[in-house]
């Protein structure tokens, strides 16, 4: 059986004591669409719309009796993402999770990737009848969405060295350009910027006409070979363009910077109007009152907020995600 037959099976067989995967590292948008037609004909709308491994690991722990143990060198994702909260209640409360040893991307991958596989091994018990699993709750504090505040995560770029400058690059015309932070500049309290900048790639909400900037039509014209080869281009979007629309308004304002990933979260003031990179997350202030929100979060205060809530990687540093910033009380 070959490894898309087991997702088209009508029913897994129940029984096994082992089962062991190594499930395919791919977004679901990114299925064949013949193939994600016969996969959604089959499987529950909660296994679908995310990571292809989610379906495969369903299927797998439900093949297991209980008391079996299930092996599979899969994505993290599962354990935080939107996409995986169904699966996630679905098998928490039958699962004790005996292992999830983080690699190493390099150890795993061959190409240079942006997950972070685990080594995860789980066994399956029954769920006790009339008992739900344990929710972490926390009733003191408010939520950022309860202050007023927003979050949204930088922009993605698509090739970060073609769209941002270092210090000493002068080759972009200077009214393009605004501050680019990214999380190793954030300190506690306090933005470091080393001083590279990020081409603001829109204006007036429309894709700049590089035949008005030659300056900058020359620069991304170095890296053309590379930006032409992003999934966006092939799926038609203008050779030049980034991933994510970049307006200078949209960063303009007040906003807390937040790295994704820290050993400790930590969270700073940013009155520049520097673009984040998309491994920080920006919070604002309904009435721009950033520093009544700052006072909550400081000192440790965020980092205790997300203790519990949020997962670690490799048992080493929490993840900031938008979702948990939301979830979190302060």
């Amino acid at each position: 059986m070959i490894e898309g037959d087991f997702l088209l099976l009508e029913g897994a067989a129940v029984g096994y004591t082992h089962t062991v995967g190594n499930p395919p590292y791919v977004r679901w948008s990114r299925v064949p669409i013949q193939l994600k037609e016969s996969y959604e004909r089959v499987l529950s709308r909660t296994m679908t719309g995310g990571d292809l491994m989610l379906p495969f690991l369903d299927r797998a722990l439900a093949s297991l009796a209980p008391g079996g143990r299930c092996g599979f060198i899969c994505s993290d994702r599962w354990r935080y993402m939107a996409f995986a909260e169904g699966f996630r209640t679905k098998w928490l409360p039958q699962l004790k999770i005996r292992s999830e040893r983080s690699l190493p991307a390099a150890e795993a991958f061959t190409a240079s990737v942006g997950s972070y596989p685990s080594i995860l091994i789980a066994s399956k018990i029954l769920p006790i009848r009339g008992t739900a699993p344990a929710v972490v709750t926390r009733s003191h504090g408010k939520t950022l969405a309860e202050l007023g505040c927003s979050v949204k995560v930088g922009p993605a770029l698509g090739h970060t060295p073609a769209y941002v400058l270092r210090p000493e690059e002068k080759d972009v015309e200077s009214q393009l350009l605004r501050p680019w932070i990214d999380g190793s500049e954030i300190g506690e309290g306090t933005v470091l910027w080393t001083g590279r900048r990020v081409i603001v790639m829109y204006q007036g909400g429309k894709l700049l006409d590089l035949c008005q900037f030659p300056r900058l039509q020359k620069r991304l014209e170095r890296f053309r070979i590379q930006l032409t080869q992003r999934a966006i281009v092939n799926n038609g979007a203008v050779w030049y363009r980034p991933i994510d629309r970049l307006l200078a308004s949209d960063w303009s304002r007040p906003k807390l910077l937040v790295p994704e990933l820290a050993r400790v979260p930590r969270v700073a003031i940013d009155r520049s109007g520097a673009v984040p990179s998309h491994g920080v997350y920006a919070i604002f202030a309904a009435d721009d009152d950033i520093d009544a929100v700052y006072a909550k979060l400081k000192g440790g205060r965020l980092a205790s907020a997300l203790e519990g809530l949020s997962p670690r990687v490799g048992s080493s540093f929490i993840r900031c995600y938008k979702r948990f910033l939301m979830l979190a009380r302060f």
